[in-house]
């Protein structure tokens, strides 16, 4: 039987992954490299030898403890040594991490906590423990493991099956959902990204949120690279982040709300000067940011970066440069990662003809190995062999998209942001990219308020501090020209900032109490 390609998907690479994790990975540059340095942070610094070394310390309190391979272990995830430590520790026996930023609040820790139901939960100092409830399991300290040597574990290392993480997303009922990403899906990430990246240059720098998976590029890509990765207290620790550096970072990842929030500093980023790529994510990219970074992007290679949770960290990538900027609403997601196929259909999982929108289904080593518990009915993760495909594990996406006709993707936002309004209908993001043109905004982010009649509420913040004047009626001014009247924001109001949350997202409602 001859196979007919789906007449609007595109696939990856079909590329073999040489190892089974990415602790394969890391114990392969133990060896080769044992005196690289892994992980640098603002006071010390542990090679691959004494990665591995602490690794295999914080295994044994773990087997003591009674983890089993299969189990899933709490990590209170600071970025730090001991964070890395304990995570490779913790898929060395064959069991799941799963990270919870100390910065959460108690009741989402709990909600976490309760969703995983771990057997062992990991923290390093005393004070990182704070906002957890009550211990009903043990908690290993691993700043008070002893520095000694450990059985080594290299034999047993987890197979691609296995569970390497559990990291948790928001639930569409309010509940975070666990999502169970195996060593196969990360293995495969990271060896597709490595080549997206390249081997120059010294790693990168870790500075998200290890409570999501969008820092874990910049854990894992560098680590299964055997190179650096360089911890960074925060936003406000400019001079690891963007400082002088002897040798430029392989690349930094961000969002584009980062990307905006440096902007504005007394000193933004010499991105020419600190890396050789510069890679976003999170979020949709408009042409107009990258315009606006202007010289500054002079001969630093650029990335755009997909991926739901669900497909592990990312799926999807478009490679350009400032010269190449395309004259897009946003710029493409590019094709999928190696071992891995999209597919662009109606609400039916029908194909929808090329240049037309649909929504993005992602199949193949790229997808999730589902939830934790119970999947409920009607959930996103489907068999790929609904869409004409083999049997296999495919997840819907959500966000709308179009094949273009070099075979790249469009992201056009959220099928759930899609507004309907007296029979006219506009993405966000489009609206969104018209906001961004209109001379003296620097940002924008929007809130549909509900109600007998739906509205549309505009945020903006200019260029310049104190430049307000007449911003909002400029803004509503140049949508008139480009919009249905329906569509024009009832409100635009001007603040002094964008709140970005802790994944490096537009907070809309903490962006509103910045209204005068």
């Amino acid at each position: 039987m001859v196979h007919v390609p789906h007449p609007s998907s595109v696939s990856g690479a079909v590329r073999a992954v040489a190892e089974a994790s990415v602790v394969h990975m890391v114990v392969g540059h133990v060896r080769a490299r044992p005196d690289a340095v892994a992980v640098r942070s603002a006071h010390s610094a542990l090679t691959y030898r004494e990665l591995w070394r602490r690794a295999l310390v914080v295994a044994a309190a773990l087997d003591e403890a009674g983890v089993v391979a299969g189990d899933r272990v709490a990590l209170i995830a600071a970025r730090t040594p001991d964070t890395v430590a304990g995570a490779l520790a913790v898929m060395a026996l064959g069991a799941a991490y799963v990270p919870i930023d100390p910065e959460h609040p108690g009741e989402r820790t709990a909600a976490v906590l309760a969703g995983a139901t771990p057997t062992a939960l990991l923290h390093s100092g005393p004070d990182a423990t704070e906002a957890v409830p009550a211990r009903s399991i043990p908690f290993i300290d691993i700043a008070a493991l002893p520095d000694a040597d450990a059985p080594d574990r290299s034999a047993t290392l987890p197979g691609p099956e296995d569970i390497a993480y559990v990291v948790f997303t928001s639930g569409s009922t309010g509940i975070p959902k666990g999502v169970r990403v195996p060593h196969a899906s990360l293995a495969n990430y990271v060896s597709w990204c490595g080549e997206l990246v390249g081997s120059a240059g010294t790693g990168s720098p870790l500075f998200g949120s290890l409570g999501f998976d969008l820092a874990m590029t910049s854990l894992w890509l560098p680590l299964s690279q055997g190179r650096t990765v360089v911890t960074v207290a925060g936003l406000w620790d400019q001079k690891t982040l963007f400082g002088e550096r002897p040798e430029k970072y392989t690349f930094v990842k961000m969002t584009p709300s980062h990307a905006r929030f440096f902007d504005v500093l007394a000193q933004p980023p010499r991105y020419d000067r600190v890396t050789r790529l510069l890679m976003f994510g999170g979020e949709g990219l408009d042409p107009a940011l990258i315009a606006s970074l202007g010289d500054r992007l002079d001969g630093v290679r650029l990335v755009n970066h997909y991926g739901p949770t669900e497909t592990t960290i990312g799926c999807c990538a478009f490679s350009f440069d400032r010269s190449t900027l395309p004259a897009t609403p946003t710029v493409p997601i590019g094709r999928p990662a190696w071992n891995t196929r999209a597919y662009v259909v109606d609400d039916q999982l029908r194909p929808v003809g090329q240049g037309s929108p649909g929504e993005l289904v992602i199949a193949g080593r790229a997808v999730a190995a589902g939830y934790l518990g119970p999947q409920p009915s009607g959930e996103r993760f489907i068999d790929e062999a609904e869409l004409g495909g083999a049997a296999g594990r495919a997840y819907r996406t959500g966000d709308t998209v179009e094949l273009r006709p070099d075979g790249t993707l469009l992201y056009l936002g959220r099928a759930d942001d899609q507004l309907k309004v007296n029979g006219h209908r506009i993405e966000l993001g489009e609206l969104r990219h018209h906001v961004l043109s209109v001379p003296g905004v620097a940002d924008a982010v929007f809130d549909v308020v509900r109600g007998p009649i739906d509205t549309l509420e505009l945020f903006v913040r200019p260029v310049a501090a104190g430049g307000t004047d007449g911003l909002a009626d400029a803004v509503r001014s140049a949508l008139t020209t480009v919009l249905p009247s329906a569509l024009v924001p009832e409100a635009v109001h001007t603040v002094p900032e964008i709140v970005v949350n802790a994944n490096g997202k537009r907070d809309v409602a903490a962006t509103r109490s910045r209204v005068a």
